[in-house]
């Protein structure tokens, strides 16, 4: 056998080998689906229309995605007593109240098991596990006792979406950091995580790594899949295997030690206390009930005002699970209280007291005024469910806003301050003097920051120019000359947007500063100047989409020109009075 026939036969076998790994090894993984609560559809149709008519067309597109069928995956695995059950991730079916799981025969048709009862979650590892019907008889993968090292090769499986369908997937790559530790993942206190190169996707969450060994499915389970860096090339993450042994085993012997509300509270007014947390330390304080009762305001709100990092963080969360946004962005929305600059403020807590909607317990925050909080008890955990400064919404507000338009008090729908969502705003308009009557034109370009607006404008009109030629160095009488003066420079604007649906009507004040006909310096001339102008106005504007709101504004300018140079040394100030129509379009969103 020549080299090139022993190349083509070593490559055969390896192919085979990866067949004969790969095609039983889907006898063990499956695709999981969560089954919403009729309450949590209808809660998140009323979000979509709300986003919908706020101009976030793209989260509403998101939630629309998600409300077809949202999927991950999982693994089947036999605990101590002999029960089949299927691992997954928390996140996978955190709002469902039972889940579906189909697995893919190896002659291509599916086997599917219903209402599967979700047996137990952890929210600090982001794992849960559901209960296989008794009649359930094909084998499941077993875990690795010891930890992997730095370079082992390692395999990825699971059902990644392909057009929002699901599509089997066996990647493979390596253990690149055995031991990371990424606080705003996994707490270190708890675990480390596993940082791997093994190909994963949006639907391999809750799937298993798995490295060869020999055992009737020719792999060990070593972790679960859980993260992916987005930012970086593949770089992917999992839950140790061990950790979640640990918890599965607990559960079923039930030696899990359950948390008391004192200990639980204690937690979290550790985590408020502590300037290096993030807010997303606080998520898995949120209770589904509170994201019912505030998601949607705190998510608006996110999206309007808060850091760029944090909306990045939250809507990147939201694009892949709109619940687990809403979620963060009400835990930002806490955070924030216990923030003081760049300081975090002490907190300290009374002891829990019973009521009949959960425990109530009040939080002190360095001198601020104590926050009323209420926990009930949810997947097993204490979970906030009302928060004193955060407001919830009207009731029966979401249902009635397709009878009635939402009318802003102020600046605030719902309880939430309306900013403009718009990070560039540019128009072009008509500008008439009253004094010459020749009209003229203005373009301005802006930046905005909330209520505050910077840029530059362009400005052309006819102005009715008075020079004394007697006291100029040429000499002669005072003429009126209608000169074109265009003016370059600075402008800066105060805004007040107030949101009536997707429409937001804008009052506003301008102040500009620049120089006219700072080219134009010939004797016939004389008409360089300084240049100062004051106005308002009212812009109106439809947001089109979460990039696009083209709009319309009136507004009202007064400018001086002021002689500049020493060639019309004898002007003087001159004011006109004009109004400003134009046409604009405002660009890329928050």
């Amino acid at each position: 056998m020549n080299a090139n026939k022993k190349y083509v036969v070593c490559s055969l076998l390896i192919l085979l080998a990866t067949y004969v790994f790969a095609a039983p090894l889907r006898n063990y993984v499956c695709i999981v689906r969560g089954n919403l609560a009729k309450d949590s559809t209808k809660f998140l149709e009323e979000i979509k229309d709300d986003l919908n008519d706020r101009g976030y067309s793209r989260y509403a597109k998101e939630i629309e995605a998600y409300l077809k069928g949202s999927f991950g995956s999982g693994f089947v695995f036999y605990a101590s007593d002999k029960k089949p059950y299927v691992i997954t991730n928390r996140h996978v079916v955190h709002k469902a109240e039972t889940a579906n799981v189909q697995f893919e025969n190896e002659d291509g048709s599916t086997s599917e098991y219903k209402e599967l009862k979700i047996v137990a979650i952890d929210e600090d590892i982001d794992v849960a596990f559901l209960a296989l019907p008794e009649t359930y008889t094909r084998p499941g993968l077993t875990f690795r006792e010891s930890a992997v090292s730095d370079g082992e090769e390692v395999w990825s499986a699971g059902f990644p979406g392909l057009g929002n369908e699901p599509m089997w997937q066996l990647g493979k790559g390596s253990v690149t950091n055995a031991r990371a530790k990424i606080k705003e993942l996994l707490n270190p206190d708890i675990s480390t995580i596993i940082q791997h190169s093994a190909q994963v996707d949006g639907g391999n969450s809750g799937g298993p790594l798995l490295i060869t060994a020999n055992t009737e499915s020719g792999y060990h389970v070593v972790g679960i899949n859980t993260w992916k860096a987005y930012m970086r090339e593949s770089t992917n993450f999992s839950i140790p295997a061990k950790v979640v042994s640990d918890f599965v085993e607990q559960t079923v012997k039930n030696t899990k030690k359950k948390i008391s509300i004192d200990e639980r509270v204690k937690q979290f007014v550790k985590a408020t206390s502590n300037k290096d947390e993030l807010f997303t330390a606080l998520g898995k304080y949120v209770s589904n009930e509170m994201i019912s009762k505030v998601g949607k305001n705190s998510f608006t709100t996110v999206l309007a005002i808060a850091p760029s990092d944090v909306r990045s963080t939250v809507a990147g969360i939201f694009a892949y699970d709109p619940i687990e946004g809403l979620r963060y962005a009400t835990a930002y929305q806490i955070w924030k209280e216990f923030q003081d600059g760049e300081t975090t403020l002490k907190t300290e807590a009374s002891s829990a007291e019973e009521s009949t909607n959960g425990t109530k317990v009040t939080l002190t925050i360095g001198d601020k005024e104590p926050i009323e909080t209420l926990w009930i008890e949810e997947q097993g955990n204490w979970r906030l469910v009302e928060f004193s400064t955060i407001k919830q919404a009207e009731k029966g507000k979401s249902s009635e806003k397709k009878k009635t338009s939402k009318k802003s008090s102020g600046a605030k729908i719902d309880g939430v301050e309306v900013i403009d969502q718009y990070r560039m705003h540019i128009s072009l308009g008509l500008l008439y003097p009253f004094e010459s009557k020749k009209p003229g034109f203005d373009f301005s370009i802006v930046g905005s920051w909330h209520y505050v607006a910077f840029g530059a404008f362009v400005q052309m009109q006819k102005v009715n120019i008075l020079v004394d030629l007697n006291n100029s160095i040429w000499g002669g009488p005072i003429v009126e000359r209608l000169t074109s003066m265009t003016t370059l420079g600075p402008i800066l604007r105060v805004q007040v947007p107030v949101s009536f649906n997707r429409f937001t009507l804008m009052p506003y004040g301008d102040v500009r500063a620049g120089f006219s006909n700072i080219w134009t310096m010939t004797k016939d001339e004389k008409s360089t100047r300084f240049y100062i102008g004051a106005g308002c106005g009212l812009a109106f504007s439809f947001n089109a989409s979460e990039t696009v709101a083209p709009f319309v504004t009136v507004g009202y300018m007064h400018s001086i020109y002021k002689g500049l140079l020493s060639s019309n040394s004898g002007a003087m100030a001159e004011h006109t009075n004009a109004i400003i129509a134009s046409v604009g379009v405002k660009l890329i969103e928050r």
